[in-house]
């Protein structure tokens, strides 16, 4: 074989295993429930209490156990929360249609600061999806669409880096950062997706069987969890990095 052959081949044989890894899986629920929360846009798993922290369009910031059933809840006026991350101290609930985080005691659920990230578009066409990237240090706000639109902040909020990943889904939804990577869920393609979490490249993806997925966490037992709007439901998969 010449080498212009040789090096077609190899590049037939580097597409092909590119394709599989890129090529979408499918998961399926171990269970589901049901829970009371209306339109609930986005969770976080809270690794001290063992319970989710849950936020709906409606700008109320709910704590719920594993199943489910509320705790105690807080609600801000003229709100429309669609993103939500809890740490050792805080839980920060995102005012998509202001622009605003709210920055709550994990404990007592008492508000201690309002921050404002400016950004452009429709009231509401801004962020869906925040998280903490641990790897850099940065917090990860993230836009929907229109383009898809990955920010890193500092730990002060201040935006540091932006990120067009319009290629890798038609919308994103949610983010986490579990195990060393960043996870994203598309709702439109009703998709989770695994990235490097300093290039941002797509390792790894699976189509999931759910309608409207809004919401992506992992709890203590490394379950995925995913939530429907719509449906007012929580499902359970097993983590899909155990094959």
């Amino acid at each position: 074989m010449n080498l212009n052959r040789k090096i077609v081949a190899v590049g037939f044989i580097l597409l092909a295993i590119n394709c599989m890894a890129q090529k979408a899986n499918q998961l399926k629920p171990t269970k589901w429930i049901t829970t009371q929360i209306p339109e609930p846009s986005d969770l976080c798993f809270d690794s001290k209490s063992g319970n989710f922290f849950v936020v709906s369009d409606d700008g109320i910031l709910f704590e719920t156990d594993k199943e489910g059933k509320i705790i105690r809840k807080v609600k801000e006026n003229d709100a429309d929360f669609e993103a939500v991350h809890v740490d050792e101290n805080n839980v920060y609930a995102v005012n998509e249609r202001h622009r605003k985080i709210y920055v709550y005691n994990r404990v007592s659920l008492q508000k201690t600061k309002t921050i404002t990230v400016p950004f452009g578009g429709g009231r509401n066409r801004a962020y869906e999806a925040l998280t903490f990237n641990k790897e850099k240090n940065t917090f990860i706000l993230v836009v929907e669409k229109d383009p898809i639109t990955l920010l890193e902040l500092d730990v002060n909020f201040n935006i540091i880096n932006e990120i067009d990943l319009s290629k890798i889904a038609r919308d994103i939804a949610a983010a986490s950062f579990h195990n060393g990577f960043l996870w994203l869920l598309s709702d439109e393609d009703s998709t989770v997706l695994k990235l490097n979490p300093t290039s941002y490249e797509v390792i790894e993806k699976w189509k999931l069987p759910v309608i409207n997925p809004e919401e992506l966490a992992f709890d203590n037992d490394g379950n995925l969890v995913i939530t429907c709007d719509d449906m007012q439901r929580i499902y359970y998969f097993n983590n899909p990095e155990n094959k």
